[in-house]
C-alpha cells in the first residue's frame, strides 16, 4: 500500500504540518480500523456525497466530490464546523487545482477587510494524494468525540485514496 499527505492548516490558511502517513500506520491507532471500515463502507454506497454519524450522533461527517478524484469533507460537531479538509488525488491536476482554488478564493472573502492577511500555503502543497485540513473547533464534551475528529479526516483520507486506488 501506498502513503498519503496530510496537511493541517489554521483558519488563516497557514500551513501547520504535513506530514505523509501509511495506511498500515493508521490501522495502528486504537479506533481507527472502525473509523476506515465505515468510510470505506459510505464511499462504497455513494462516492459522490454522503453524510454519516460518528461516535455518540454528536459528530457529523459529510462528504462531497467535485470531481472524481477531489472533494470536500466536513466534521460537523453538534451543528457547528469543526473541520473542513479538501482531498487532492494527483490524479487529474486541474481538479485538484480547482478544488484547492476554490476554498482559497472563500478564504480571500472571508478574510477580506478583516485586517487578517490570508496566506497562499494550500496552492504550494504539491505532494499528492493529499489532505488538507482546516481546524475550526474541536469538540470539548466527550473524550471519543475529541479522539474521532482527530482521527476523522485521516481515516477519511486512507479510505478515499485507497477507493482511488492510491493508498
Amino acid at each position: 500500500m501506498g502513503h498519503f499527505w496530510v496537511a493541517d492548516l489554521n483558519t488563516r490558511g497557514e500551513l501547520r504540518s504535513n506530514v505523509e502517513y501509511g495506511y498500515d500506520e493508521l490501522e495502528r491507532i486504537p479506533g481507527a480500523s472502525s473509523l476506515i471500515a465505515q468510510f470505506s463502507s459510505s464511499l462504497w454506497r455513494d462516492p459522490s456525497e454522503f453524510e454519516t454519524n460518528l461516535g455518540a450522533g454528536h459528530l457529523k461527517f459529510r462528504w462531497f466530490a467535485s470531481a472524481d478524484s477531489a472533494g470536500i469533507a466536513t466534521l460537523r460537531n453538534e451543528g457547528h464546523l469543526a473541520c473542513l479538509s479538501l482531498l487532492v488525488s494527483g490524479i487529474n491536476g486541474d481538479s485538484d487545482q480547482l478544488t484547492l482554488q476554490a476554498f482559497q478564493q472563500h478564504l480571500l472573502r472571508e478574510l477580506h477587510d478583516t485586517g487578517v492577511e490570508p496566506s497562499f500555503s494550500l496552492l504550494e502543497l504539491k505532494q499528492r494524494p493529499i489532505i488538507a485540513t482546516i481546524n475550526f473547533e474541536q469538540p470539548i464534551n466527550l473524550e471519543l468525540d475529541q479522539l474521532l475528529a482527530a482521527l476523522a479526516d485521516r481515516c477519511f483520507a486512507a479510505s478515499y485514496f485507497r477507493y482511488q486506488h492510491l493508498a
